[in-house]
């Protein structure tokens, strides 16, 4: 029994380790620049993280103007496990457990009810992920982990 045990959790980690060689998830992660689906073959450096994009292209579009399309960087960062979350983004207190909201295909969690409502009274995932992630915000209640 000790040894089935100790060899699957050596399968586990050696699948873990795989997994983390092979990059962050992209299932949820859309282009930040015209919204498609985000693909390994291309990205650039960012924050200590990668952001990837649909096509070559859009990775020189970015790279011109990164200012303009920071905050749907950030939230890629953050949805492909690049980034956790350390704080509220609207206080920028400590989050409180079970004060959270999804944004897009995140979850976000926040300090105190009023802190929710907000978000969750804005109708647009957009307008959302510009509230939250942008750079002011996303310095102050997320950090980026080094893969």
């Amino acid at each position: 029994m000790k040894l089935r045990i100790a060899f699957l959790s050596a399968a586990l980690l050696a699948a873990a380790a795989l997994a983390w060689a092979a990059g962050p998830d992209l299932t949820h992660a859309k282009c930040p620049i015209v919204g498609g689906q985000a693909m390994a073959s291309s990205s650039v450096d960012y924050k200590g993280g990668k952001v990837y994009f649909c096509c070559a292209g859009c990775d020189e579009t970015f790279k011109a103007d990164p200012k303009k399309y920071a905050a749907k960087a950030n939230y890629q960062l953050f949805v492909t496990g690049q980034a956790k979350q350390i704080a509220c983004p609207l206080a920028f207190e400590a989050v409180s457990p079970g004060l959270t909201a999804k944004v897009g295909d995140a979850t976000v969690g926040f300090c105190c009810p009023s802190c929710k409502d907000e978000i969750e009274n804005m109708a647009d995932d957009d307008a959302k992920i510009e509230k939250i992630f942008n750079d002011e915000a996303f310095a102050k209640a997320f950090n980026v982990v080094p893969q």
